[in-house]
């Protein structure tokens, strides 16, 4: 029973995943990637107001875009690669400081930024907010439904 279990368990993960396989000198390596679905611990909405970020949907994310806000995408690398919201810069998590890096912040620490990735369910966006609100910036918000949501309202994307 318990192998069966872990057939059906292994055909269900490799359905979902990216394989792909490297050679090393005869020794071969296999690297599995699985769809990005959810964080272990998605952030709290009450703890963003606590931190002075403010949590935003859709149509305030829109006005705040049409004023010229800074959008900034902390998804992945390579999501951000194939599309983002339009004139959004992206945002890394540089592993050897464990930290998100910003690389297009302005001089400015009144300008309106707002940070998002793949929805309420992703923290790096608030991750990155955080990090951004704790280096002073004021006018620091978290897009909760993040690029899809925008996507799927028809608002503008590169």
């Amino acid at each position: 029973m318990s192998r069966k279990l872990s057939r059906m368990i292994l055909a269900l993960v490799l359905s979902s995943a990216v394989l792909s396989g490297v050679d090393y000198d005869g020794e071969k390596s296999i690297m599995m990637e699985a769809p990005y679905n959810v964080c272990i611990i998605p952030p709290q909405v009450d703890e963003a107001a606590a931190e002075g970020i403010t949590v935003v949907d859709a149509a305030t994310a829109k006005k705040l875009y049409d004023n010229n806000a800074l959008f900034f995408d902390a998804r992945e690398k390579r999501h951000y690669a194939q599309e983002h919201i339009k004139g959004a810069y992206p945002v890394y998590f540089d592993i050897s400081k464990a930290a998100y890096i910003v690389l297009q912040l302005p001089s400015d620490k009144k300008q309106d930024l707002v940070f998002y990735c793949y929805g309420e369910s992703c923290a790096n966006s608030y991750e990155a907010a955080l990090a951004v609100r704790k280096l002073g910036y004021t006018h620091v918000y978290w897009f909760l439904n993040g690029f899809n949501e925008w996507k799927a309202t028809g608002y503008p994307v590169n």
